[in-house]
């Protein structure tokens, strides 16, 4: 007799427990999970937004140095030719070089994305790339004088690559070179370019279609074609 109310007593005390767990702990335990996960889920989000304050701070702290480089770029790749003012800089370098003579014929730009145009890898809009402006350079000179002018020529703060130099002829110390080279302008490419020329003080200049500078004191004629 006192074995059965023993057991009697266990069972009920395993019922009132299994009763406990399933109707109080279960549901509070899955509601303390829940919450666990909320928890971590809400850490990882102002671990997130306190990186991306982060670096808008940063970026407000490098805001003039960002705009300093894009302006630097943009005077290197401008949006339009500007062949004009690129005329000007090489003549001033020319003059400060001591040359004898100079003659810059470019051509229209080319090249650069077509507008409209889709990158397959994205599908996005494609990024124009920067149009491409041919340069015939003709100089003339000592030496030194010519080393100095391409010096000066590729520290201008627009970009100017030299792709070939030849040294067409000499007479006496001066000698007589062909630069081509290429700058380059985020200005979509053009059918076609007007005719421009620029003289410096005391010079006398015959161009055809193109472009044609000369330094100071030199002269020059191009035949037309």
């Amino acid at each position: 007799m006192n074995r059965r109310t023993l057991l009697i007593g266990v069972g009920a005390a395993l019922v009132v427990l299994l009763v406990w767990y399933f109707l109080l702990w279960s549901p509070r335990g899955s509601a303390i999970d829940k919450a666990k996960s909320r928890q971590a889920a809400a850490e990882n989000q102002a671990s997130s937004l306190q990186a991306r304050l982060n670096q808008l701070r940063d970026a407000q702290r490098n805001e003039a140095a960002t705009r300093a480089q894009v302006a630097r770029l943009q005077e290197a790749i401008p949006e339009e030719a500007n062949l004009a003012q690129f005329i000007l800089d090489a003549n001033d370098a020319a003059t400060r070089s001591g040359i004898d003579f100079l003659s810059i014929s470019p051509t229209p730009p080319a090249g650069g994305t077509v507008s409209g145009a889709v990158d397959p890898s994205t599908g996005q809009p494609a990024t124009p790339a920067p149009s491409s402006i041919s340069l015939n350079v003709s100089i003339a000179g000592g030496y030194f004088q010519l080393l100095d002018f391409v010096n000066r020529l590729t520290d201008l703060p627009r970009i100017v690559v030299i792709d070939g130099l030849t040294v067409s002829g000499a007479t006496g110390t001066e000698l007589a070179v062909q630069l081509t080279g290429r700058m380059f302008t985020s200005q979509p490419p053009a059918g076609s370019t007007p005719a421009t020329t620029t003289t410096a003080p005391g010079a006398t200049t015959t161009t055809t279609p193109g472009v044609t500078t000369t330094a100071p004191g030199a002269t020059t004629t191009t035949v037309a074609q």
